[in-house]
């Protein structure tokens, strides 16, 4: 499952208990200075708290802490649905006794937002993330009066210590399952956050080059063929993370305002890569061009969004980049790269719960989101 390795000893429970009881001092301090902190200067008091508390575990809890905190994501998400009386939907997945899909909508094939959710492959899912897309969702029915409508569905993946190519495979498993289910790959937009946005990566360059002993992708080796084949609707990449365990210049540049630092994303990213062959890494941490070579063969638009003051704006600015590399004809592939001036990691992630906006709104770059998705569904 899921929390497989969230059962911790005596010595990590203590030590949870002593973050617990040090974590009011740490948002009183938090709140205190937030007005002259660059981090969260001008920020509204409930944005401070979110932030203030996710740095705190962030910063504190090894990986079995935090799994063990938060718990299984399939009980997030039932205690999510029930507040909202939602029938709770968790599918099996063929092939795995551990990933599962969970709708966070009834279900559908017509048009399906597929998210993969983010956290490091260290963290399940939390609040905010179960409540992301459904977010989204909500803020583009207000804006068609009901008119334009998806539906989402979120895997549940095996966490740390399991590595590469354990996620991908489950990844693959599910959207299979999806296809087998009746949902035309034309109609799912995949969108990912982070560690998230990693997995859809690791698909494309799977299902363009692929990784030998690894499943293969529904969509079949496409090396060399010119023709489209089971294009995808779309794909967002939300903060997208490909530098793992490797610090790039805005690391230093942008740790003062993220409330992620660069310590626990290079903490992180090591974590999850030191159990990675070496002859893995170009699947995981593409740096070239050419890993991304027929990406117009698999999907006709892609969204890259970050924050302009998060640690790993280098990572989505990269991406851009070797995508652009590739001079692919705009026809083929549109490419959008949105950097939110003063956005921080998942800044649209934390809007759900705690919108910056003084009216309860999402901010300009999270709407922007919603009209991508609306204009590719309708496209």
């Amino acid at each position: 499952m899921q929390d497989m390795n969230s059962k911790i000893s005596p010595k990590e429970r203590l030590s949870l208990v002593g973050m617990y009881l040090r974590l009011p001092f740490s948002l009183l301090a938090s709140i205190a200075l937030s007005p002259f902190l660059a981090r969260t200067k001008g920020k509204g008091i409930n944005r401070v708290i979110a932030e203030a508390v996710a740095s705190f575990f962030i910063t504190h809890c090894s990986p079995r802490q935090l799994q063990h905190f938060l718990g299984p994501s399939t009980e997030k998400y039932i205690q999510w649905a029930k507040k909202r009386s939602l029938q709770p939907i968790v599918e099996d997945l063929s092939g795995s006794e551990t990933a599962k899909l969970m709708w966070l909508t009834e279900k559908r094939t017509d048009r399906v937002l597929f998210y993969i959710h983010g956290g490091g492959y260290m963290s399940p899912h939390t609040d905010n993330m179960v409540g992301f897309c459904p977010g989204l969702r909500k803020a583009l029915l207000q804006e068609t009066g009901g008119e334009s409508d998806f539906g989402i569905v979120s895997l549940v993946y095996t966490l740390h210590p399991a590595t590469f190519p354990t996620q991908l495979t489950e990844f693959i498993l599910a959207l299979t399952h999806l296809i087998s289910s009746g949902v035309s790959p034309e109609n799912i937009i995949l969108i990912g956050d982070s560690a998230g946005a990693n997995l859809i990566i690791q698909f494309i360059t799977h299902t363009l080059r692929p990784v030998p002993d690894v499943i293969p992708s529904p969509f079949g080796a496409i090396e060399g063929i010119d023709v489209p084949r089971r294009l995808l609707r779309g794909i967002i990449l939300v903060s997208p993370w490909i530098s793992l365990g490797t610090p790039t210049p805005s690391y230093a540049q942008n740790t003062k305002y993220d409330f992620v630092n660069a310590s626990a994303f290079t903490r992180w990213g090591s974590w999850y890569m030191e159990r990675v062959q070496p002859s893995h890494i170009p699947w995981i941490k593409p740096s070239s061009s050419s890993s991304f070579k027929g990406l117009e063969t698999m999907v006709p638009r892609i969204l890259i969004t970050a924050g302009g003051r998060e640690c790993i704006l280098d990572d989505a600015t990269g991406m851009f980049d070797m995508i652009e590399e590739l001079q692919i004809p705009k026809e083929n592939l549109s490419v959008t790269l949105d950097i939110e001036e003063k956005g921080i990691h998942e800044d649209s992630i934390l809007d759900i719960e705690s919108p910056q906006k003084s009216d309860g709104g999402f901010s300009d770059a999270t709407m922007r989101q919603v009209k991508w998705i609306r204009e590719a569904f309708e496209a």
